[in-house]
């Protein structure tokens, strides 16, 4: 890159660096240390950022092939190879995102041997895959050139146009099955954003915002690289616009059009579905949901309509961006936003989520400026570049000194760089430094207030709202030992009574205390034969063979442990044990309602009112009652 940019270049290397620890990171602890993400909301910031709104600004691949290889229109050919090069970065950059999205990342290739014909995800994962692979065969040409292979990239040449007809193909299809994949939450989805014509928005968006990820490329290329390409040569009166803008311009105008049928189509909709009232209803959903129309389709529309701004490349290339930042904001709308009503919680990215989102940005960014400064990808002119670049080496400034003449090749920089995010990033983004989540704190085993156990102290330890329990005295009064399933509702296998703690271990969140793996080494031993091989044997003990190895479907708790989980208080032998609620909500849950039915019996009407058992509300209670009328 020319010497003025190369400050930008070192800012994507730090980027690119904190992605890298954050993919690290994210392979070896897991989604649930390195994310927030939850039941609730468990599509976040790779998924919907990177991977749903980064095909949708690579549409422009599509788009122009479209436009010159289909319609014909020759004037838009110089734009063919940039808007072919975003394509396959903006698929890459996804299909990496969403690799390190799913829980078992090294088994994203099950996805093609494995086929559900009847999932949404399975046609999109197809697709986005093979359109990655048109993507590069569109690409190759330019680099067997490159490599003086011309031989074979005259074959390629000659394939072009099915080549582009397929990926047309490929993109069309799977941008609108992005769209229905969200018609599977009628129940979920905001009313601003559900409707059955999803797909429909989704495609025309697209293909609208693409084509302005394309002219905001080329006007960005020639600010940086040859201003007159676009914004012509200010000494020179007669010709104020370079020979490019018209072709970027009339790019522009294509796109708004899109983008107004889009708007229509949309705000039609929504009037005729009776979902206007939740636009002026106020809320917050509301007002997201007119930010992106006006970023999407207002602002970029206005613009090219208004003359003075249509005939200016900043007018232009404003228009674009808009239209980039709404797409992005409408599927973040549609893909996360549109959720947290019904989820009832709010999700934001953790740092990792947020290094290597924008890592991966970062990334394609870096690829795409090395491409055009080393491949004939909008002109003729990289060479030219290379050869300016070592006739005129960078010159010594005193300033600088270290960081412009040590530091003067591209590999001393990176590296130091490298060196230097790295601390950075361990420091920052390692996830045993992460406060614990809301909810997640652990439950410490109860405390023995005397020698034989009699009471117990429970809850957080140290905390004024611990609970002393005189465990003796309710083993005593409610029929000594055969009185223990009345709290022990459910006893781990070969136990009898399973203290609270080891099933309900975090004070708010629920907690999986099904291991899968001890299960699978368990079952294994049972049958020597068949350790080498276990899992050929073993699935099959808990999985019906003819469904999805999945959690639904597994044979219930009962079904092996009917003699040694000893259920207590009438649990039916197909209840689902493999979550235990948070340990509040248990203790509540069984303290409360026996309190409430013993209270008339034992003549305590405050029985069930908290300070029974938190000693520090006794005294607000007796308050409020001797208040009462």
């Amino acid at each position: 890159m020319i010497d003025h940019n190369r400050s930008w270049r070192d800012l994507l290397w730090i980027l690119v660096m904190l992605g890298a620890m954050a993919a690290i990171f994210r392979l070896w602890f897991g989604l649930g240390a390195t994310t927030n993400l939850t039941d609730s909301v468990p599509w976040g910031l790779w998924k919907i950022l990177n991977m749903v709104a980064g095909v949708a600004l690579a549409t422009g691949g599509f788009t122009v092939g479209f436009l010159v290889y289909v319609l014909r229109l020759e004037r838009f050919r110089p734009l063919v190879k940039p808007a072919i090069l975003i394509a396959f970065l903006g698929y890459g950059s996804s299909v990496f995102a969403l690799t390190l999205d799913i829980g078992l990342p090294h088994r994203i290739w099950h996805l093609l041997v494995m086929w559900n014909h009847h999932s949404f995800l399975f046609e999109v994962g197809w697709c986005v895959m093979l359109y990655f692979t048109v993507t590069i065969m569109e690409l190759s040409p330019i680099l067997l050139e490159r490599l003086r292979l011309r031989r074979a990239a005259g074959i390629l040449h000659g394939i072009a146009f099915g080549v582009v007809v397929v990926g047309i193909s490929l993109s069309s299809l799977h941008h609108s099955s992005l769209g229905s994949l969200f018609l599977v939450t009628p129940q979920r989805l905001h009313p601003l954003w559900f409707t059955p014509l999803l797909p429909v928005h989704f495609i025309l968006s697209a293909m609208g915002g693409g084509m302005m990820v394309v002219v905001l490329a080329k006007i960005l290329y020639a600010r940086a690289y040859d201003p007159p390409s676009v914004f012509g040569d200010a000494r020179a009166a007669e010709a104020p616009l370079g020979p490019d803008f018209p072709m970027a311009q009339r790019l522009a105008v294509i796109a708004s059009g899109v983008l107004a049928t889009y708007l229509m189509v949309k705000l039609t909709d929504l009037v005729a579905r009776g979902n206007w009232r939740a636009l002026v209803a106020g809320t917050w959903e509301s007002w997201f949901f007119v930010l992106e129309q006006v970023l999407l389709a207002g602002l970029p529309l206005t613009l090219i309509a208004w003359r003075r701004t249509r005939r200016s490349p900043v007018g232009i290339g404003v228009a674009a961006a808009c239209a980039v930042l709404g797409l992005l904001w409408n599927r973040m709308d549609v893909g996360i936003f549109g959720y947290f009503r019904t989820a009832k919680v709010a999700y934001f990215p953790s740092g990792i989520e947020w290094a290597l989102s924008l890592g991966v940005l970062a990334a394609a960014v870096l690829v795409f400026i090395y491409a055009v400064e080393n491949l004939p990808i909008f002109d003729t002119t990289w060479r030219a570049r290379q050869e300016a670049r070592q006739r005129f080496p960078s010159t010594f400034d005193p300033a600088t000194m270290v960081w412009r003449a040590s530091l003067a090749r591209g590999i001393d920089r990176v590296t130091f760089i490298a060196v230097f995010t790295g601390a950075l990033g361990w420091l920052v983004l390692y996830p045993p430094y992460r406060a614990p989540k809301r909810g997640s704190v652990a439950v410490a085993p109860p405390v023995a207030l005397d020698v034989e156990r009699s009471r117990l102290r429970l809850g957080e330890d140290g905390k004024a709202s611990a609970v002393v329990f005189p465990h003796r005295d309710h083993q005593q009064r409610l029929g000594k030992e055969k009185s223990c399933g009345n709290c022990h509702h459910l006893s781990m296998p070969q136990d009898h009574s399973t203290p609270c703690v080891r099933c309900h271990q975090a004070m708010e969140a629920s907690t999986d205390i099904f291991n899968h793996d001890v299960h699978l080494a368990s079952l294994a031993r049972r049958v020597p034969g068949h350790a080498v091989f276990a899992a050929n044997w073993v699935c099959s003990q808990c999985h019906p063979n003819s469904e999805a190895k999945s959690a639904l479907g597994a044979k219930p708790c009962m079904g092996c442990h009917q003699q040694d989980m000893k259920p207590t208080r009438g649990l039916h032998a197909g209840a689902d044990w493999r979550r235990a609620i948070g340990y509040r909500a248990a203790m509540h849950g069984t303290c409360i309602p026996c309190h409430e039915r013993e209270k008339e019996r034992v003549k305590k009407p405050t029985l069930a009112m908290c300070g029974t058992c938190h000693q520090n509300l006794r005294y607000r209670e007796r308050t409020q009652l001797a208040s009462a009328p």
